[in-house]
């Protein structure tokens, strides 16, 4: 298998909604060199959300959905995907 480095990984995006210690773990990996995948934007339901910290120290963009509000609608998170050019997305649930 080759090696994926820079634009040739998978640009990932996460959502969370708690500590974030499985994102960390995550980003960890997306460092590695044999890595596939990129992460490139967190996305919470909770802008308290200890998780987010990560994309500070990392310098990896965030976006904040209130699920809560009727208004948010899966066209409005699928616009940030596109957006940022994501290509694939992980849930993590606890």
């Amino acid at each position: 298998m080759a090696l994926l480095t820079g634009s040739n990984k998978i640009k990932t995006a996460v959502f969370i909604s708690g500590t974030g210690s499985n994102l960390k773990s995550l980003i960890k990996f997306s460092k590695l060199k044999k890595s596939p995948i990129s992460i490139n934007l967190i996305v919470s339901n909770d802008s308290k959300s200890k998780g987010l910290q990560y994309g500070k120290i990392f310098k990896i963009k965030k976006k904040i959905f209130d699920f809560k509000k009727k208004h948010i609608d899966e066209k409005k998170i699928l616009f940030e995907l596109k957006k940022n050019r994501i290509d694939l997305f992980v849930l993590l649930v606890l």
